[in-house]
């Protein structure tokens, strides 16, 4: 099984669907997929973070340099869905830990029977995002195009982690989709600015004073 059916095959697998319209003999995209976005499931990510705030992959030969002005925080943001071997050897990642990791992950990925939705942010020093879910198009996929939707939540770090309120760090995630795709033209996220507010701690570590929440980005 090849091309659409194949993709109908491991999208069917990837949500828990026993059967979609179309996998029985119609080649028909439109009436092979709902219209609304597919939660996938059996997905693999991979989370690193970079406590000096370094930017962590780039589509370039190297990385950007970090300095104070305004484009900083835009420097540590990454967005892109791999599908291919070829988009994974147009990265480059930070030879760092951080770096590394997200590096291998998407290297052991086998692109022909899934793909990697990347993902490079910068975060309050104090602060988490936790992946919460991911779902696809299937509608862009009957036609070859893959457009990956994760949705993350941010949490305080636990109390006893010490963390300076006024830095900034770069977290990093590599999710494995189980799904393959001949392209994608892009993807999207989400972001609860909290996942439980009754996980505020009362302090972040001895010395440091409760920390107050303002509007806006956490970077």
């Amino acid at each position: 099984m090849t091309g659409i059916p194949r993709r109908r095959a491991l999208l069917a697998a990837a949500t828990g669907l026993a059967a979609l319209a179309g996998c029985s003999g119609s080649d028909s995209a439109s009436n092979s997929y709902p219209s609304d976005d597919r939660r996938i499931d059996g997905y693999e990510p991979e989370k690193a973070r970079d406590d000096t705030g370094g930017a962590l992959v780039t589509a370039g030969d190297t990385l950007p340099s970090l300095s104070s002005d305004e484009r900083a925080s835009q420097r540590r943001m990454t967005r892109r869905v791999l599908v291919a071997d070829d988009d994974l050897t147009e990265l480059t990642f930070a030879e760092t830990t951080a770096g590394e990791m997200l590096r291998s992950f998407c290297d052991a990925t086998d692109f022909g029977s899934g793909s990697v939705y990347l993902l490079a942010m910068p975060i309050n020093a104090c602060r988490e995002s936790r992946l919460r879910s991911v779902s696809i198009e299937p509608d862009e996929l009957a036609t070859g195009d893959l457009h990956p939707h994760a949705d993350f939540c941010r949490a305080y770090r636990p109390a006893d982690v010490g963390c300076d309120a006024d830095a900034v760090h770069t977290v990093g995630f590599a999710i494995r989709i189980p799904v393959a795709a001949d392209r994608s033209t892009g993807g999207g996220h989400g972001m609860r600015r909290s996942c439980d507010p009754r996980d505020r701690p009362t302090v972040f570590n001895g010395s440091a004073s409760p920390v107050t929440e303002t509007g806006g980005d956490d970077a």
